[in-house]
């Protein structure tokens, strides 16, 4: 299946998203102690963001589509994400903030849904067959294999985050077969993965590990 870049498929797309994110925001209603079972919201995992990406990216038709598609999905889904909250909070305590639309967080990842566009946008030129398809190929699962390997650390610490942790593994090892068998040059794949994982884990995942 290709997203043609048509209004209709632009719309469908921010449909989808804001599905996405009701069904996101509806996952709260599990267990969300401190437990090897506990599931907070899907949404809030970095993991789930790059896979939408990689996956909108691959059905996209062009650079702009890819865009523009991303850039919808998220929106979407962020803004029911919050929005459902928001009218959640008048019959749950366990949704109320205050009676107040969370404005900043809501702003925040708006501004993250921009980033994502623009990650899809670059990422469309893995199509090329040439060295640099090989690097691009590699940063989503890269990416993806950096938030399995932190997970799997609180997973051991503090038993807990057993879906998200299966969730990274499972879409990463994917992603990363998926994409080594497209990757124009297969050595540079691999370290690309390699490298990514670890910087994103170091940058992005190890503070957080050492502050939790």
């Amino acid at each position: 299946m290709i997203i043609r870049d048509h209004k209709k498929s632009y719309f469908i797309v921010f449909l989808t998203g804001m599905v996405m994110g009701i069904l996101c925001r509806l996952t709260d209603f599990l267990p969300y102690e401190e437990s090897l079972w506990s599931f907070p919201s899907v949404a809030t995992l970095f993991g789930f963001w790059i896979a939408s990406v990689g996956v909108i990216t691959c059905l996209s038709s062009s650079n702009k589509g890819a865009f523009i598609n991303s850039f919808l999905y998220m929106f979407g889904m962020t803004g029911s994400f919050y929005g459902l909250k928001y009218l959640l909070g008048f019959w749950s305590e366990r949704f109320s903030n205050g009676g107040q639309f969370q404005t900043n967080l809501f702003l925040v990842y708006s501004v993250l849904a921009v980033a994502c566009g623009i990650g899809s946008y670059v990422l469309y030129f893995w199509n090329r067959q040439n060295v640099f398809n090989s690097f691009l190929y590699a940063l989503p699962a890269g990416g993806l294999l950096a938030e399995a390997a932190a997970c799997l650390i609180v997973l051991c610490n503090r038993h807990m985050l057993l879906a998200q942790t299966i969730f990274d593994f499972a879409v990463g090892m994917a992603f990363g077969i998926g994409m080594y068998r497209k990757a124009y040059h297969k050595m540079l794949y691999i370290g690309t993965v390699i490298a990514a994982g670890a910087l994103v884990f170091l940058l992005v995942y190890q503070p957080f590990l050492l502050n939790g």
